[in-house]
């Protein structure tokens, strides 16, 4: 119980307060949604990638991880198609399904919980938190994946049920972090510490208000979306996302362990617990800017960061059993 009244309190209700933020704001004073938006693609988000990739704390081991990442986002990508097409959905809604499904929000909880899980008992060795760094850089490597690929696919993907294809690459050509990310990667080669520049300071402020900044739009976005979580649509791409998701990590890093190459069990929990956390907030932000289905996106993200209260602690505590240290 202690469990899932700390992942609650410190990763659940952080996040609840900035959306209930941005939902006041709007009541009171009507904000101009498409501005925020904009304000979060082209300025807040690149930045945030920008320094997060380049500050990265990352490994030979990080490779395994970036492979691993790549083939349980895909492989959600799959089931999330699936069930939608069993169930009959057309071609717009299945894809605001799959961005729900294969996109979470492992930067911002998956990090925070990763860091109290690896933190404490039962992972404490004579006093001292050995397993933090080593499961702190799997949720990295996760996490770079995610955000280039949400930020990328996910505007392709959510703009193919409502642009042509050609209309819909032209549109993710235009985003930033297309650009953005792979010259973040190139910048760590420099040899120079480009965190001594003087505009690395702007870089910095712009990086850090992108969390708010996104969950108070989400806050916009759901004071304009009726809050009716229970139904349908909505719960599908939940279970898809909180109970799909570590169970497709859980079985495809157990196939990737034993046909090709050790991981260490941290590692391979920290992945675990990335793809138990919510829908990406990015999932909700790209449905409004492409107009296919903002409602129901928004409805997803929250209902599954209520939900994940209860969802990730049991899926830490498979982690840890699946893959003992």
């Amino acid at each position: 119980m202690e469990l899932f009244i700390h992942i609650f309190w410190t990763s659940v209700m952080p996040i609840l307060i900035m959306v209930f933020a941005g939902f006041i704001l709007d009541k009171l004073f009507t904000l101009d949604l498409r501005t925020l938006s904009k304000l979060n693609f082209f300025i807040l988000l690149p930045t945030y990638v920008f320094t997060q990739i380049y500050t990265a704390h990352l490994t030979t081991e990080s490779i395994e991880i970036f492979f691993c990442a790549l083939l349980i986002l895909i492989s959600n990508s799959y089931v999330g198609v699936g069930v939608s097409k069993l169930l009959g959905y057309d071609l717009k809604k299945t894809q605001i399904i799959r961005n729900a499904t294969m996109f979470n929000n492992g930067g911002n909880i998956g990090i925070a919980i990763a860091t109290f899980v690896f933190s404490n008992v039962p992972y404490i060795v004579n006093g001292k938190t050995p397993y933090v760094e080593v499961g702190i850089v799997a949720i990295i490597a996760s996490f770079i994946i995610q955000t280039i690929s949400c930020n990328t696919l996910g505007f392709y993907q959510a703009g193919v049920g409502v642009l042509t294809k050609r209309d819909a690459l032209r549109m993710v050509f235009h985003m930033p972090v297309l650009y953005v990310a792979p010259a973040a990667v190139l910048a760590r080669w420099i040899p120079y510490d480009l965190t001594t520049l003087m505009v690395w300071s702007p870089l910095s402020i712009f990086s850090h208000a992108f969390v708010g900044m996104a969950m108070m739009t989400l806050g916009v976005q759901m004071s304009r979306t009726p809050l009716n979580f229970i139904k349908k649509d909505v719960m599908v791409a939940t279970a898809l996302r909180l109970i799909g998701g570590p169970i497709i990590a859980a079985t495809l890093m157990l196939l990737f362990i034993t046909l090709y190459s050790p991981v260490h069990p941290i590692s391979a929990q920290a992945i675990i617990i990335s793809y138990s956390v919510p829908s990406a907030v990015n999932t909700a932000l790209i449905a409004f800017e492409m107009k296919n289905h903002p409602e129901l996106a928004t409805q997803i993200v929250m209902a599954t960061t209520l939900f994940s209260a209860v969802t990730m602690p049991l899926a830490i505590l498979f982690a840890y059993y699946l893959f003992p240290v």
